[in-house]
């Protein structure tokens, strides 16, 4: 019987925000006139540029973390997935219904969800309910 490896459900979603980062850095490079949209606007213009350079700075970031199971990607991936929820659903009341905006909220909190419940993969280091807790340092 072999062990199997933990988190490697994680470690495969830190592949592939790998590649959706890579991607994002594409498109941004091949659509440079790309009007990227947050929060219920269009960013434009040569300036855009470092703020179009977040989602893959990020989705690489989080790639990184879940392939090595650093507690601080969990943190970062709820974070950005909240500010993505926001910020789509901020355009949705800007530009209209869209389908694809839908969609990507709803599969984003189910994406949530599941990395709350997986939490215990994140943590530094993992307590024993046999291990005694630290004595404290309190001085009499």
């Amino acid at each position: 019987m072999r062990a199997r490896p933990a988190g490697v459900d994680i470690k495969l979603l830190g592949g592939l925000f790998l590649i959706v980062g890579t991607m994002d850095l594409i498109i941004i490079v091949l659509f440079p006139s790309y009007a990227l949209k947050l929060f219920g606007t269009a960013v434009t213009g040569p300036a855009s540029l470092l703020i179009k350079l977040h989602p893959p700075a990020v989705h690489l970031l989080i790639g990184y973390g879940f392939l090595w199971l650093r507690p601080w990607s969990w943190g970062l991936s709820l974070a950005y997935a909240g500010f993505g929820i926001v910020s789509e659903a901020m355009n949705q009341l800007a530009f209209g219904f869209h389908v694809v905006r839908s969609g990507f909220m709803a599969t984003t909190l189910l994406f949530a969800l599941y990395l709350i419940w997986r939490r215990s993969l994140f943590v530094d280091e993992p307590r024993s309910d046999h291990k005694p807790n630290p004595a404290s340092q309190e001085l009499f």
